[in-house]
């Protein structure tokens, strides 16, 4: 069985400050702690959206507000 490794890329300051703003703005306008559960799973999405090759801050506050689990 072979095993197919996606490369990731360094997460610097720069792309931090650009997430954490994202993450900011998503969680002020759905009244969301940052440390919420909600609000860390969030984060979580953002950051793997982010390493999937999204890069456009809109579209990625579009994936955030967007609910493919089930539950906002």
């Amino acid at each position: 069985m072979t095993r197919t490794v996606w490369p990731k890329e360094v997460l610097t300051s720069d792309t931090m400050n650009f997430l954490d703003g994202i993450h900011r703005d998503w969680c002020s306008a759905a009244r969301c702690s940052r440390d919420s559960d909600l609000g860390m799973a969030k984060a979580k999405a953002l950051v793997d959206w982010f390493e999937f090759g999204v890069r456009d801050r809109d579209e990625l506050l579009g994936l955030l507000s967007e609910d493919f689990s089930g539950a906002a």
